[in-house]
């Protein structure tokens, strides 16, 4: 496990979401979480080139199999996608890193949003979660509550970020 120093406020989370991506962008070549995705593709029976049907078997097969367990008191910890595959428990950000490698691993688009639920604070973001796009539309993944896929916790600040191999790109908005 590798120690990084991370700085604090809005350019800590700009970093950590960095750091999210690229496990994002790394699971996403990695055998083992492409065949695990594919996996669960046959276990739901999804027909071939149903990508909704595809989205919402590996959101689903998240939500079940992974169990949310918070970080270590005041340590923050990311996962590898092929490590929450072993561990199958984790915080917002690990299920975004597995849920997202799955999803951009079989073909699918994936950004992150980071949510702020402070008044006043308009950069002090306090969870993540993936969205996928299914044609023209990008669609909510919060696979860490009980909601159905395209449900969005009522943000008030929220951040989106492309992941791509080069890096994330980031444009903030208000909910």
């Amino acid at each position: 496990m590798r120690r990084l120093l991370v700085p604090k406020g809005h350019a800590g989370t700009l970093a950590s979401a960095a750091l999210i991506g690229r496990l994002i962008c790394d699971g996403a070549k990695d055998f083992v979480v492409r065949q695990t995705a594919i996996r669960v593709f046959r276990g739901y029976r999804v027909a071939a080139k149903d990508r909704l049907g595809e989205v919402q078997a590996l959101f689903d097969f998240v939500r079940r199999t992974v169990r949310y367990t918070r970080d270590i008191y005041r340590v923050e910890l990311l996962h590898s996608a092929r490590r929450m595959l072993e561990l199958r428990a984790g915080d917002c950000d690990d299920m975004t890193i597995l849920l997202g490698a799955m999803l951009k691993a079989t073909g699918h688009p994936v950004r992150l949003v980071l949510a702020g639920f402070r008044p006043g604070k308009p950069h002090a973001y306090s969870h993540i979660y993936p969205e996928v796009r299914v044609g023209p539309r990008w669609i909510a993944l919060d696979a860490t509550m009980p909601w159905p896929m395209g449900w969005a916790p009522p943000a008030i600040w929220k951040c989106v970020c492309d992941v791509e191999e080069e890096g994330l790109r980031c444009s903030s908005r208000t909910a």
